[in-house]
């Protein structure tokens, strides 16, 4: 037990964002599952974060999330099966696409997004709401372009 924990450690902060998504993702996915709502996959819940963060034409999300569009796209397709996001015409640009949510997965953003505002409150309680307030500040600050790939 002792060797496994230096070996995380030895990773840096990089595990510890890791471990706080396994936390966040898999606290979400059965809080969900016991209120009798639809649960995703890891990928999938990350997409329809950053949908309902206003991130919504296929090319913005497969950028932020380090993608090609086409992988954007198959991820959207068994969210868009099960009516849980849908595609709309860019209001601006009638050729480009947008995803939004269905209207009858309205309930399910919405109980997500209190179950994620549950979920800051557990944290706080857990490990103190000043180190909650410092994480925030911390994660909310611009780090800069994503760095190049070496050559």
């Amino acid at each position: 037990m002792a060797q496994r924990r230096s070996t995380r450690r030895s990773l840096g902060i990089f595990a510890d964002l890791v471990k706080a998504v396994d936390w966040y993702d898999l606290s979400l996915q059965g809080l969900l599952e016991s209120r009798g709502l639809q649960t995703v996959n890891r990928t999938q819940s990350v997409m329809l974060i950053h949908i309902a963060e206003g991130i919504t034409k296929p090319s913005d999300i497969a950028y932020a999330m380090g993608a090609t569009r086409q992988n954007i796209h198959a991820m959207a397709r068994p969210l868009i099966d099960v009516r849980i996001i849908e595609v709309v015409p860019d209001p601006e640009d009638g050729r480009a696409k947008h995803y939004a949510f269905c209207e009858v997965s309205l309930e399910l953003r919405d109980s997500a997004l209190a179950i994620l505002k549950y979920l800051d409150r557990k944290l706080g309680e857990r490990i103190g709401r000043e180190e909650l307030k410092a994480l925030k500040h911390a994660l909310s600050r611009d780090w800069g372009e994503v760095l190049p790939q070496s050559r």
